[in-house]
């Protein structure tokens, strides 16, 4: 199931989404994507869901972990504090250096179900600060989709084969009990203060390590083992998160 899928099941859009409607040429004909982005859309946002495409480029820069719940996700964290998100800065600039998921890039397209549930089509949040009538790179050339039209629309649909595929990769650690809800707390730096994360889950290395060869085997076979290490390399990176948030309490000094 589609992150877009299993919203609509909940009753609600995923984050970021408000209302979004299919592309289509009537209405967007003249619509063209702006050059420069920002992701002030993210600002708020201390949790972003991921592809295990993306562990290994992340893992050097945040720390991987799983949500709570019987149908886990992989998110990377990005804040320490609700609506907060530490890599983008007062002018929507995300942090120099720094990888961005596939989730914020993706934005404002996603790929939806249709009401009938029969295909997907690509849809559009109409956010006037990312496309628009005013834009510069139109969406449609005459009457067929433009190189960016196209781009959008092989962009979400590998992006909802990636998270197909990393869901089943998130049921196969909750089916097999390696889950395991994690409490961590971070020391900041400017004064030496504590801040309690809860509300995730890691994987259990002991757990993990006492896997049966074969199931071992089939991880290897399936890719799994690689996001697993990935997942464990990323654990290190709490220190950035720490790092981040005494800088942005001082910048508001």
């Amino acid at each position: 199931m589609t992150d877009a899928a299993a919203a609509n099941d909940a009753g609600q859009m995923p984050p970021f989404y408000r209302e979004p409607v299919p592309v289509d040429i009537s209405r967007h004909r003249d619509w063209k994507l702006k050059q420069q982005r920002t992701f002030s859309y993210a600002a708020g946002a201390n949790a972003i869901p991921i592809v295990g495409e993306e562990f290994i480029s992340l893992n050097g820069h945040y720390p991987i972990v799983f949500t709570l719940g019987d149908n886990p996700a992989a998110v990377v964290l990005t804040g320490v504090r609700p609506d907060e998100n530490l890599f983008v800065d007062a002018e929507g600039n995300w942090r120099k250096n720094t990888p961005i998921p596939a989730y914020v890039r993706r934005y404002p397209f996603l790929m939806m179900e249709t009401p009938d549930r029969e295909r997907l089509v690509l849809c559009l949040e109409e956010d006037a600060n990312l496309v628009g009538p005013d834009g510069d790179v139109p969406l449609f050339e005459g009457d067929k989709a433009g190189p960016a039209g196209n781009d959008a629309l092989n962009f979400c649909a590998t992006f909802n084969q990636s998270a197909v595929a990393t869901s089943a990769f998130c049921k196969e650690l909750h089916d097999r009990g390696l889950l395991v809800e994690q409490r961590l707390d971070l020391t900041l730096s400017h004064d030496n203060s504590r801040m309690t994360l809860t509300g995730f889950t890691i994987i259990d290395e002991k757990k993990f390590n006492e896997l049966p060869d074969d199931v071992f085997l089939e991880w290897r076979k399936r890719g799994y083992l690689g996001l697993v290490y990935s997942h464990f390399i990323s654990l290190s990176r709490w220190s950035i998160l720490a790092e981040l948030a005494s800088e942005r309490v001082l910048a508001s000094k």
